[in-house]
């Protein structure tokens, strides 16, 4: 219910998919690169090339993902900030690392 307020403009355009676990999640992903956003990343967003039908993973705010996740990324990529700087939150994140993955595939 949250989800489909929050999409609303966009729900008639993708569909949300909702994984019955992650083992699940990461079978039907197994035909895609999935890419974790993580602030323990060494390689820099802007520097790695996005593919058209990469999965964008995104962590917690407060805790980020388990270390299997981290193992089973095909890529770890991080938003650099000032280390006096409070981490981005998660919306700020997905929308910049978006950004990028969409304008280097002309998706838009």
């Amino acid at each position: 219910k949250r989800i489909k307020k929050i999409a609303m403009d966009y729900l008639d355009k993708k569909k949300i998919i909702i994984y019955s676990s992650y083992k699940n999640f990461l079978l039907k992903k197994k035909k895609s690169r999935i890419v974790l956003l993580t602030t323990k990343a060494k390689k820099k967003y802007y520097k790695f090339n996005f593919k058209s039908g990469d999965t964008l993973l995104f962590g917690r705010e407060s805790a980020g993902v388990p270390k299997i996740v981290h193992k089973d990324a095909n890529q770890r990529l991080k938003i650099p900030i000032k280390k006096d700087m409070r981490s981005l939150n998660i919306s700020m994140a997905a929308a910049i690392v978006l950004s990028e993955a969409i304008k280097q595939n002309t998706l838009f």
